[in-house]
């Protein structure tokens, strides 16, 4: 995770970074961006990051790719990281993307009704988009930001969600968050969970993904099964320069008891992200051994 932790922030030149990039990119052409990251700063992460040999593996031993397919492809992940963060500073400057949400009504039947709903993402392509592209008259729409993010992103969305029914619960040490989501869900608006990635020492649920077994946070399929909430899974896929398509779907109940549902949810979470994986393999963006054992995984 080291190449997302140096983008994400920490260091006071990386805040400074991040400042200035809002104001770039409002003067120079995305295309222009992607081809100097590509150029001048990917091979750098290339060469240096700890996240080459997880990304690599993941194309090697999760898709079959040969070794030297394996290894353009690290590349070309690590260029479409950088792209879908210069997308991210781009919008935060007043830029604008050409959408396509597939299925928008099995969304907009929810955000229309009445009760509380959970969306799980995950960290695949941009789903700083989804609160622009999902973004409903009635019902607020709720998103976990985890603390690693860094100041500058944080205050760019307070900024650019100012007067808008998005709202973001920051992930704190005192899980104040979760009674945050759990009001926003009494109060019938929709909360969204990245649901792919463990935090210190939550229990796990472990499901095939991509032929191998892997490891996935319990608590938003077992905060689903609890409260007998509807579920839908939101992708964000980079498709070009200035567009992107949306995949929603509705999970469905299945089981009778709380531990079936749970297991439930989860193999269907995983189908729908390995359909967007096998027509996007180079947007998977977790920096680390995701297939490793529990206890590696807790770790990270």
């Amino acid at each position: 995770m080291a190449a997302e932790r140096a983008w994400r922030g920490g260091t006071d030149g990386t805040k400074w970074m991040h400042r200035n990039l809002v104001r770039i990119v409002r003067h120079v052409p995305l295309r222009l961006m992607y081809g100097f990251v590509a150029v001048f700063v990917v091979p750098f992460y290339f060469l240096f990051s700890k996240g080459y040999k997880p990304i690599y593996h993941y194309f090697n031993q999760r898709l079959g790719y040969r070794p030297a397919k394996a290894f353009f492809g690290v590349y070309r992940n690590f260029c479409r990281f950088s792209q879908v963060i210069l997308d991210r500073f781009y919008m935060f400057g007043g830029g604008k993307f050409d959408v396509q949400v597939e299925k928008y009504h099995l969304y907009q039947e929810l955000a229309e009704g009445e009760p509380g709903f959970m969306i799980l993402s995950a960290h695949v392509g941009n789903y700083e988009l989804a609160g622009f592209s999902l973004v409903a008259t009635k019902k607020r729409f709720n998103a976990l930001a985890f603390g690693e993010e860094a100041e500058a992103i944080m205050e760019n969305r307070e900024r650019l969600f100012a007067g808008t029914n998005i709202n973001i619960i920051p992930v704190k040490d005192d899980l104040s968050h979760l009674f945050a989501l759990n009001n926003a869900l009494d109060n019938g608006e929709s909360v969204s969970f990245p649901s792919d990635r463990l935090l210190g020492n939550q229990r796990t649920v472990t499901c095939e993904f991509l032929g191998a077994p892997a490891h996935f946070p319990m608590g938003p399929f077992a905060l689903a099964a609890q409260r007998d909430l509807p579920v839908l899974t939101v992708n964000v896929m980079k498709e070009s320069a200035k567009r992107y398509r949306v995949y929603v779907n509705r999970l469905q109940k299945e089981g009778t008891t709380r531990g079936e549902r749970i297991n439930a949810y989860v193999r269907q979470y995983v189908e729908h992200l390995e359909e967007v994986l096998r027509k996007y393999p180079e947007q998977w963006f977790n920096y680390y051994e995701f297939w490793g054992d529990e206890r590696t995984m807790k770790e990270r």
